[in-house]
């Protein structure tokens, strides 16, 4: 509840005191006595218009109850009852190991693989011989300085007379004879061709290997036994007993009651202050009070906890399966396995055929040379001078050119 109220003192409202600072206007004195100014069109028809409410709020009519469901309250109380067959009984069967296998380890030989070769031993042995050919002889003639020598002599000769002895006298062409000699060797070539033959003995040998596979074989024997398993399902009762909380609320419908308080002043001997009530006219009422006028408000819930009713629930649940197992033994396990694989490996040796490769190589041939003097060679020419000479001359003439 929220009440304004205003005090009246000798039918005028007293303004509080202002600060020294405050502008006292008639505006300044109606806001402080909380009104509203209003001018008029004199000071006297000046206003100050203070209104005020009062409110209440608080419930009417009938309240409204709601329970909400129940809710589980500590822990339930279970109550089982011992379990019972339920249903068919099943069976299976099954073949297991007994304890742990025996293994035997043998090893088993495999077909050998034979292979043959040959190959060098040691380092090869050459032997070098030089083998000479059929020599073949040249000959060729090689000249020396040649030497010339000039005789006189005579050519053409034609007879002229006869002389005092009876021999013809002959006029002849004098010539000068020059016979060239020219001496020559003859120098012989015999070359020798020659070759020179290696012979290259590789020795060898013949390496017969001989390759066993070795496996090893694992056997192991495995004991069994085989377990026939009946599996008989069961069931059980189980009585539930909870005990429950619920919540209770209470809600109340409310509204509020508001009366509001008009009151007029006005301001006395025309100054700013103090107020005073207006007296209406008529002898109407001042202050005027209006209401109470009603408006709904927010309900008042209030809420609160209770005890709920105790739940009883029966139900039929599966229980433990009975398991009962026989065992019998059966036949063992046999199961073969291979492991690594090792090779034997044996190697004889037998010589073999050497190898001999023969190669001829051609050598600088030998070549000598011998020389003996052969035929000089003699050139003649002759060349006429122009000149008379005569033969048996008869004339002193002829004598001072005589031809001998």
């Amino acid at each position: 509840m929220t009440t304004v109220a205003v005090l009246l003192v000798g039918g005028s409202i007293a303004a509080p005191a202002a600060p020294a600072f405050a502008d006292h206007t008639r505006q300044h004195t109606c806001d402080e006595a909380g009104g509203v100014y209003t001018a008029g069109d004199t000071q006297n028809l000046d206003r100050c218009v203070v209104t005020t409410s009062t409110s209440v709020t608080g419930p009417f009519g009938a309240p409204t109850t709601t329970i909400s469901e129940p809710r589980p309250l500590n822990s339930p109380i279970y109550i089982d009852t011992a379990p019972v067959p339920a249903g068919e009984a099943t069976t299976t069967s099954e073949t297991r190991d007994v304890g742990s296998p025996v293994v035997v380890e043998t090893t088993r030989l495999g077909e050998p693989t034979v292979t043959s070769a040959e190959r060098d031993t040691g380092d090869p042995v050459a032997v070098s011989v030089v083998e000479p050919g059929a020599p073949v002889v040249t000959e060729r003639v090689e000249e020396g300085t040649p030497t010339t020598t000039r005789t006189r002599g005579y050519r053409d000769c034609e007879q002229v007379s006869n002389s005092k002895a009876g021999k013809k006298v002959e006029r002849c062409e004098r010539t000068t004879v020059t016979t060239t000699t020219t001496p020559t060797t003859v120098v012989t070539t015999v070359t020798t061709p020659q070759d020179e033959v290696t012979t290259t003995t590789q020795q060898r040998e013949t390496v017969t290997t001989t390759i066993t596979p070795r496996t090893e074989v694992f056997t192991s024997t495995q004991a069994q036994e085989t377990c026939v398993t009946t599996t008989q399902p069961t069931e059980f009762t189980r009585s539930t007993t909870q005990t429950t909380m619920q919540t209770r609320t209470v809600s109340y419908q409310q509204r509020t009651l508001t009366t509001t308080t008009t009151t007029f002043y006005r301001y006395a001997n025309n100054t700013t202050g103090p107020l005073v009530l207006v007296v209406f006219a008529g002898g109407g009422p001042n202050p005027r009070v209006s209401g109470p006028r009603a408006t709904p408000a927010e309900p008042y819930v209030v809420t609160y906890e209770e005890p709920g009713p105790t739940q009883f629930t029966t139900e039929t649940l599966p229980g433990p399966d009975v398991v009962t197992t026989v065992c019998s033994p059966t036949d063992a396990e046999v199961t073969v396995t291979e492991g690594e694989t090792t090779f034997d490996e044996q190697e004889v040796i037998t010589p073999a055929d050497p190898t001999v490769t023969v190669t001829r190589e051609a050598l600088d041939p030998i070549v000598t040379e011998s020389s003996r003097p052969g035929e000089p060679r003699v050139t003649t020419s002759t060349q006429g001078t122009g000149e008379t000479c005569y033969t048996n001359p008869s004339t002193a003439e002829q004598r001072r050119n005589s031809c001998s």
